[in-house]
């Protein structure tokens, strides 16, 4: 049994990464990335909020970690990890720019703590998700402090969606309308407008 273990944690050529060195990096990026998805879920909008994506940024800082502690200083990995990557993209279109901040910033974390960097790792987590922070609840950048978000739901009558374009163009000075989606089964819409 323990040569089983020994060959299952044993090292290829050219790593340096020890057994216990690893499940720490890989417990730092678990951590960090749990600040990145707090920090991500505390700032973000109602409207193209995920769980799944929250999750994700979680699970990609430890990812990244794993593929940085394989591939070590090895530049044959290294390209071998660059061709399995371009065979495997992501389908999932990313619809904010933020959301794909978020995402680098997961990737960034994952590497540091995959090249052992734990505090570069925690402390770079911390800067930009206060940055994030400040940024959302600021509201900087905002052009207009009128500006809304209207969320509703109604049957999907041709009917009842003019009625609400008559009611936004009546009492609102600008709307876009900006999501929507059959909320359920029986046919229910769900109209999200910028206004």
């Amino acid at each position: 049994m323990d040569g089983i273990l020994t060959s299952m944690f044993s090292q290829p050529p050219g790593a340096s990464v020890a057994l216990g060195d690893f499940v720490l990096r890989l417990l730092v990026a678990w951590l960090c990335g749990q600040l990145v998805g707090w920090f991500y879920a505390r700032s973000h909008g109602v409207l193209s909020y995920s769980q799944n994506f929250v999750q994700s940024l979680v699970m990609l800082s430890m990812v990244i970690t794993v593929i940085m502690s394989v591939v070590g200083d090895s530049l044959a990995r290294a390209f071998g990890l660059a061709a399995a990557l371009a065979i495997v993209r992501f389908r999932t279109p990313v619809k904010d720019s933020r959301d794909t901040t978020f995402l680098f910033l997961s990737v960034a974390i994952g590497m540091a703590s995959g090249a052992g960097q734990l505090g570069l790792a925690g402390l770079a987590t911390l800067l930009i998700g206060t940055a994030s922070g400040y940024l959302h609840w600021t509201g900087f950048g905002i052009r207009s402090k009128a500006e809304g978000l209207l969320r509703f739901r109604y049957t999907g009558e041709d009917e009842a969606r003019q009625q609400i374009q008559t009611l936004l163009t009546q009492y609102s000075t600008t709307f876009e309308l900006s999501a929507s989606r059959l909320a359920n089964r029986e046919g229910l819409q769900e109209m999200v407008y910028d206004i």
